[in-house]
């Protein structure tokens, strides 16, 4: 059982917990044990295997009791307790939790009064008007709760992180360019870098919040406006993703913006580290406490006055999901993380001659104008037929083709490298889909699982390892296959792989494609820790996918990952000395 399969029964036993109206407390225990779980780099199997419930006690945030209940899990595929609660409700029943103005309350109460236990029996019960009979329901609660239903069910539950930060960007910069607006960004889980964002959390401090709710409210940025008022706005974006706009005083604004980003684990441990030095944060501030009241006011104005209040640097909001930066900041020994800057260079890359969309020369210069040092072109190997891979006869074509680039580069005494590599696949039995012949011509090898998904997890595991084995891989791209909200990750024993790829030196990809951000960041930091080594590239089949470079680098820094780490942050005579070690 996996780290995000154990994660998933504990949210549904908080959820299940919710509905029944019990003990907050016991809620927010489920809570966050998933939290702690999803976070851990490690699969939580492996550290069963090793020592048991003792072993994963170790792990901060992992009591007794969640221990037991985490070895019931990866001993027998499940967890009495949540069968014990499932057996309660129909499981479609937590469906109707993700529907926009649905509490556990409200659900607990239309499942008991209406029978209605599925986003189906939902909207049929909608329809026919039986909501509004309900306590506290009403005709307008009913046309909401239609309305929200129908929109959670065109929009999804959360966008991508790759096309909710362009649209966030441009809502922050059209409030800070309103009049009234001293400062504006957006928060939450988009500016944590999250892989998906659900609501979109905007702030801005303005001395007259009224006027600047009022602007955003009649914005052509909306297609629906759901709340307006002296310091809030609520609505939709189009498409269905929701948005809210919060305005606050100026001394409030660092408070609010630390408040809002998030994480609710971060948040939660920096206030009981203020309330240690007899301090509380909330959204307005940082305030003395007088017994249980607030007092003075000690800070708020700057995120970097919140954090030095309690005795800490400010800390970067990548970080802020409560995976240990907090004693790391207590400490001095945060991480100086990887820059977009810090990046020389692309090496999954592809042209028209696979299934790009852009010639090499037009590739070339739109890597030159990233302010690239190096760009390796890596077309896909033969098998993808889909993908019009590139056969021996075409790679030596190809070869002579950058060579020919390379050389009018120097003739121009522009200070920029053009390698060939391919992107190879891994093909059932593990060999290398390399033509005879063409192993010379390359200056790098991309390997990657492209079929074969259904394989159970021995198998595939065995089939990378085998081509990581042969002594012929540079980098291991896109490694668990997973596509955002399309297709979960194939199964393997992915600790297994990360070990062998550092064992071997191997460098693993963060594919920077918006659906795919594989590595993630959990996983990038285990590589880290152990030695290995990272590569961050972009996939680009077009010019403008070379823009995606950004989100490789935002996964690096949620994984803590340092430059020296991601070898295409490296000189291109160094990356040559590591790569030539194989040739």
């Amino acid at each position: 059982m996996t780290n995000a399969e154990i994660a998933r029964i504990l949210e549904e036993i908080a959820d299940l917990l919710d509905i029944e109206e019990a003990d907050r407390f016991r809620i927010l225990s489920y809570r966050r044990g998933a939290e702690v779980v999803q976070n851990q780099s490690r699969e939580l199997a492996s550290v069963v295997a090793e020592g048991g419930a003792k072993a994963l006690q170790t792990i901060p945030g992992i009591g007794e009791s969640l221990a037991k209940k985490i070895v019931e899990m990866v001993e027998t595929g499940k967890l009495g307790y949540h069968d014990e609660l499932l057996s309660k409700y129909p499981p479609t029943l937590l469906d109707l939790l993700h529907v926009p103005g649905l509490g556990p309350r409200k659900v607990a109460e239309i499942y008991r009064e209406l029978g209605v236990a599925s986003l189906e029996d939902l909207a049929e019960a909608a329809q026919e008007r039986r909501l509004r009979d309900l306590p506290g329901m009403g005709a307008k609660t009913e046309e909401n709760i239609l309305h929200n239903l129908q929109v959670y069910q065109e929009s999804g539950k959360r966008s991508r992180l790759g096309d909710i930060l362009p649209v966030a960007e441009r809502l922050r910069d059209w409030l800070r360019q309103q009049p009234g607006v001293i400062a504006a960004d957006y928060a939450g889980s988009a500016r944590r870098g999250r892989e998906t964002v659900g609501d979109l959390d905007l702030l801005a401090s303005s001395e007259t919040p009224a006027e600047v709710c009022q602007a955003f409210a009649q914005s052509d940025d909306l297609a629906e406006v759901m709340l307006a008022g002296g310091t809030k706005v609520s609505g939709r974006l189009p498409g269905g993703r929701q948005v809210d706009l919060r305005v606050v005083a100026p001394e409030s604004w660092g408070a609010a913006l630390q408040y809002f980003t998030g994480s609710q684990a971060h948040n939660v441990a920096l206030r009981a580290r203020a309330q240690k030095q007899g301090l509380t944060i909330n959204e307005y501030g940082v305030f003395q406490l007088e017994g249980e009241e607030a007092g003075p006011r000690v800070a708020g104005e700057t995120e970097e006055s919140v954090y030095a209040a309690v005795g800490l640097p400010w800390i970067t909001p990548e970080l802020r999901e409560d995976r240990g930066e907090i004693q790391a900041a207590e400490q001095d020994k945060l991480p100086k993380l990887i820059e977009e800057t810090d990046l020389r260079g692309d090496l999954h890359v592809h042209t028209l001659a696979s299934d790009g969309h852009n010639s090499l020369k037009e590739m070339v210069e739109a890597a030159i104008a990233c302010r690239y040092e190096y760009l390796g072109i890596s077309e896909h190997s033969p098998s993808l037929y889909v993908a019009h891979g590139v056969d021996g006869e075409r790679l030596r074509e190809h070869r002579v083709a950058v060579d020919e680039i390379n050389a009018d580069l120097a003739k121009r005494k522009r200070k920029f490298t053009v390698l060939l590599g391919t992107e190879a696949d891994i093909m059932t039995d593990g060999s290398l889909d390399l033509a005879e012949g063409t192993w010379e011509l390359l200056d790098y090898v991309l390997a990657s699982v492209h079929q074969g998904f259904s394989n159970d997890a021995d198998k595939i595991t065995h089939r990378v390892l085998t081509a990581l084995e042969s002594g012929k891989v540079d980098v291991l791209c896109h490694p668990t296959g997973r596509l955002l909200g399309e297709r979960e990750p194939y199964g393997l024993h992915l600790e297994e792989v990360l070990k062998a790829a550092t064992k071997l030196g191997v460098a693993l990809e963060i594919n920077a494609a918006p659906q795919r951000l594989d590595l993630n960041d959990v996983h990038a930091r285990l590589v880290q820790e152990q030695g290995g080594l990272l590569c961050i590239n972009t996939d680009a089949h077009s010019v403008d996918s070379l823009q995606h470079l950004r989100y490789g680098v935002i996964v690096a820094r949620r994984g803590w990952i340092k430059a020296p780490t991601v070898i295409n942050t490296w000189p291109l005579g160094k990356l040559r000395k590591w790569l030539g070690r194989r040739r």
